[in-house]
């Protein structure tokens, strides 16, 4: 085989890997929204169903946790060898994404303590922000994915004034969920 005809087949591999785990992500992602959007109609109840709502929230919490950490499992498997490339960001993006997740895995464990050690009250604001926060972070997420399979396909994206944006170091939002921690929450 040519040297060209292994390129090409390289690209195509890099291509698939790519697509698939926009795939895989997006379909974790709409699990975690529809879980999270149920945590927050318990967070919601009005006081005729308020005695039920802790045990459930606290039920779908560590639902949430397990499909949570399996995702981010998931996505640093998927993304980082993606991240080789430096239009999405390279050795910058992927220490981006490790520090976000750390941050992420430490919010959802602090909510997970206070199902043993917090009131019903402070465990429910507690869930609640961060559910607001991840899924403010999961659109955001799925934005720059899109973005990364534009560059990746070669397709060039636009900003208002017709400037190309690619995904870059520095341009990475910082996680809304890895925020709460800073708010001293406890």
């Amino acid at each position: 085989m040519t040297m060209t005809g292994d390129m090409n087949r390289r690209h195509r591999g890099f291509h698939a890997a790519a697509h698939a785990a926009h795939r895989l992500i997006l379909e974790q992602h709409m699990e975690l929204r529809r879980l999270l959007a149920l945590g927050l109609v318990q967070t919601c109840a009005p006081p005729s169903g308020r005695h039920s709502a802790p045990a459930v929230l606290r039920e779908l919490v560590g639902r949430i946790r397990s499909v949570f950490f399996a995702h981010l499992r998931d996505e640093e498997a998927a993304l980082l060898p993606l991240f080789d490339d430096e239009r999405l960001g390279g050795a910058r993006r992927t220490q981006v994404l490790h520090e976000e997740h750390a941050l992420q895995r430490r919010e959802m464990e602090t909510l997970h303590a206070l199902l043993e050690t917090g009131g019903e009250d402070a465990f429910a604001d507690r869930f609640d922000r961060l559910a607001r926060a991840l899924l403010v972070d999961i659109a955001e997420e799925e934005r720059e994915l899109a973005l990364a399979l534009a560059i990746l396909d070669g397709r060039s994206m636009h900003g208002c004034e017709g400037v190309h944006r690619p995904i870059a170091p520095g341009m990475h939002h910082v996680s809304r969920a890895s925020k709460i921690g800073s708010t001293a929450i406890v």
